[in-house]
């Protein structure tokens, strides 16, 4: 018989579902993760230029050596000056500048633009300062409306078919204040010469990005997801299936060892086994690569739902990605056959034959040394506060998990040990065979034991630490802005000129924006990884307004070129350096040093600064202590409670990570629960025989479910307390409290679910196999 035909006769139906459902769950998270990774570098937006050949553009990225580029999200400019020199290159037809400002409602350009976005229906270009063409409204309708944050009437000459209003060039650089515009747009067939003479210093594009900056920055986003979820993801999987294989290896044991003792060499044992799991995987590779695409959809659409992914901005859904993933699981396929049989396929016939065997003391040692190393990164929150202080935390409950997983045979048996050595001389029998089997099976116990531990580790540990920071950093900001009302025009796209002066002669006022920069790391001394990072924008009448919790210097020295940093950041004094969002290097002295960085940031840009280095240059918010009647201001919205950039991003990261991980840990229990059948309908033997030695069904029932709440009681115990040390610890050290915030019903819920999964699957097999 050919190795082939021997390792199908030998796997069983059920060793074979147990590896086919886990590589098909892994296909599927894998693939989704490749769609949102292909997305990013070949998902295509449509252009609002669309008439345009080429377009002449500033670069929105920033170069880091040995990794991707930092995207900048704010509007990086050219002079205007460099239309002139385009339309000067041979093969250029037309050239002409475009600029973008917020309407209210809307978007407005200069009428050159409209040659490369649509055509006029009805009427005539405007001529007149006060004169504007759009897609919506009648030729002689005057619109009230503010043009970058400037109130004014405008009578409408013409219908168009693009979208946005369109006013006089002279107007339109009039009204944001600048002679740079915002791209070069080109008709005619000049791409190769424009790269020959621009290609240094602008980007040279036939696509959309360089249209709307921010669509680079959401492929950013779809860059980082998958880093900041596929190696936990990754690890899940190989955990799994490695798991699923372990389980059809065992049951194999005694037909291996004869095989051995028929002559088969180690290689050939695993050669065997080998043959198992890729049988099963590639069985699962197309189906699960359909699933996969169908949760890249729903993920897509929770990123556009957040706001992390723009809507007319698609996925990809091409064939590299299930390709990929498909390299990647046989690769984790056949590096868990080797491991899983790697000791099986060496030891003895006698040892083969032997059922059960003792856990390895090597593996329960590393297992031990690694849950010690995850209680050293728990107390970083301890010593360590700010944006990295986070990482030991969530870092230390995956190893936690990986050290359960190794050392937990040996755990169960001296637990399961010890619990046997003490029952009662009167315990019934169903009590004291499940304790027994559970002690002399310590392999099988403990890794449904370690699973079903990840499950509630990893659910509890991401959400609440996710959850307790931000408590943290609101508590933080709450207290920072206490009694502090904000004044926002969203329908404006930002606070019109004059309303500040207006807040000011009533009360005291503040603006406040946020913007983006980049920098060397502020917390890691000499990292030098460019890292792009949110910042409020404040000028000197914040102080007295805004709370930072200064530790050091002033806010009313945030003039000019200046900065307020963390405390643990920087020195009040030095000068640092910072590359603003459009790319602009600059240098800035830091004048105030502060302790609410988890609610503020880790750094404060002054309102000079950032001047010229936003995509608008309007103020986003005004802080006044009492907001007065506005009345004659129309869209403003006035709350009691201010945003900051550190809330805004970290409500959409807790929603992805809670999604993804919600995926991941169904996963991982419904492999858990294949398995669990798996191990009871494979027990036949063993349940039958019991009968023969005068159990009777409803005892063999109830010594099932004994063996389930030991199995549950086990993997929850575990599972909480591997959580809630690093919790505790980043409670202490965040919320000066030992429990951290959040919604606490998930740990009640997390150990009813264990319960309930491993109840249904080695309950109701179990009934099949007993009647």
């Amino acid at each position: 018989m050919s190795l082939a035909r021997t390792a199908l006769a030998m796997a069983g139906i059920s060793g074979l579902v147990v590896a086919f459902l886990a590589v098909f769950g892994g296909m599927a998270l894998v693939t989704a993760t490749g769609v949102i990774v292909d997305s990013a570098f070949r998902s295509e937006v449509p252009r609002r230029l669309s008439q345009a050949d080429v377009t002449v553009s500033a670069k929105q990225s920033v170069p880091v050596k040995e990794d991707l580029p930092v995207a900048l999200p704010e509007r990086a400019r050219v002079p205007a000056e460099l239309v002139a020199e385009v339309a000067k290159v041979p093969g250029v037809v037309s050239a002409a500048g475009d600029v973008s400002f917020p309407v209210s409602g809307a978007t407005g350009h200069g009428w050159s633009s409209l040659a490369y976005t649509g055509k006029v229906i009805e009427g005539r270009p405007p001529n007149a300062p006060d004169e504007v063409a759009t897609k919506n409204g009648k030729v002689g309708q005057k619109l009230q409306i503010f043009a970058n944050g400037t109130p004014g009437t405008y009578r409408v000459t013409a219908i168009v078919d693009a979208p946005g209003i369109y006013f006089t060039d002279a107007t339109a650089a009039k009204l944001v204040g600048r002679t740079s515009v915002d791209l070069v747009a080109v008709r005619g067939d000049a791409a190769d010469e424009l790269e020959k003479r621009f290609g240094d210093r602008y980007v040279i594009s036939t696509g959309g990005d360089a249209e709307q900056p921010e669509v680079a920055a959401s492929r950013a986003m779809l860059l980082a997801l998958p880093s900041s979820i596929g190696g936990i993801s990754l690890i899940i999987v190989g955990f799994v299936v490695g798991g699923g294989l372990a389980l059809s290896i065992n049951r194999q044991r005694r037909d291996l060892a004869l095989l051995r003792a028929a002559g088969a060499t180690p290689r050939q044992v695993r050669k065997i086994i080998a043959l198992q799991g890729t049988g099963a995987a590639v069985a699962a590779l197309l189906p699960g690569a359909a699933l996969g695409y169908v949760l890249a959809s729903a993920l897509g659409d929770l990123l556009v739902k957040i706001g992390a992914l723009r809507p007319d901005q698609p996925l990809v859904y091409g064939p590299l990605p299930p390709i990929g993933a498909a390299l990647l699981l046989l690769g984790v396929v056949r590096l868990a056959s080797w491991s899983a049989s790697l000791r099986v396929s060496r030891m003895s016939v006698v040892s083969g034959i032997a059922d059960p065997r003792d856990p390895s003391r090597v593996r329960t040692g590393a297992g031990l040394l690694i849950m010690v190393g995850a209680l050293v990164l728990a107390t970083t929150p301890l010593y360590l506060r700010g944006e990295f202080a986070a990482i030991g935390p969530a870092t230390a409950a995956l190893l936690a998990v990986v050290g359960l997983a190794l050392a937990g045979p040996r755990l169960v048996q001296v637990t399961t040990g010890a619990l046997a050595a003490r029952l009662p001389s009167r315990i019934s029998a169903p009590v004291w065979l499940a304790v027994h089997n559970s002690n002399g099976n310590a392999l099988r116990t403990a890794g449904a034991v370690a699973a079903l531990g990840m499950v509630v580790t990893l659910g509890l540990s991401v959400v609440l630490t996710q959850t307790t920071i931000q408590r943290a950093g609101a508590d933080e900001a709450e207290a920072g802005l206490r009694g502090v009302t904000s004044i926002t025009a969203p329908r404006h796209g930002g606070i019109p000129h004059g309303l500040l002066d207006e807040v000011r002669t009533t009360a005291k006022a503040a603006p406040m924006s946020t913007t983006t920069v980049l920098t060397r790391s502020l917390s890691l001394g000499d990292d030098d990884k460019l890292m792009s990072r949110p910042a409020l924008v404040l000028d000197p009448s914040a102080e007295g307004l805004v709370d930072l919790g200064v530790t050091g210097g002033a806010l009313s020295g945030l003039k000019g070129a200046t900065v307020a940093l963390d405390e643990r950041s920087g020195r009040v004094g030095e000068e640092i350096r910072l590359t603003m969002g459009d790319g602009t290097r600059v240098k800035a002295r830091v004048v105030a040093t502060y302790s609410r960085s988890l609610g503020f940031g880790p750094i404060v840009v002054s309102r000079d600064l950032a001047a010229g280095h936003r995509t608008t240059d309007l103020d986003e918010t005004i802080l006044v202590r009492h907001a007065p009647a506005l009345d004659r201001w129309p869209g403003l919205v006035v709350s009691d409670r201010a945003v900051t950039p550190q809330a805004s991003s970290a409500t959409a990261q807790v929603l992805v990570n809670v999604a993804v991980l919600a995926v991941l840990l169904a996963y991982v229990l419904v492999a858990v629960a294949n398995r669990l059948v798996a191990t009871i309908t494979g027990r036949r033997d063993e349940l039958i025989s019991l009968r023969r030695l005068g159990a009777t069904p409803r005892q063999l029932r109830r010594m099932v479910r004994w063996e389930a709440l030991v199995i549950a009681g086990a993997a929850a115990g575990s599972g909480l307390v591997l959580a809630g040390v690093p919790l505790g610890l980043l409670s202490v050290g965040f919320l000066g409290r030992p429990w951290p915030a959040g919604p606490l019903w998930l740990v009640p819920a997390s150990v009813v679910l264990v319960g309930l999964v491993v109840w249904l699957a080695l309950d109701l097999p179990a009934r099949r196999v007993i009647s």
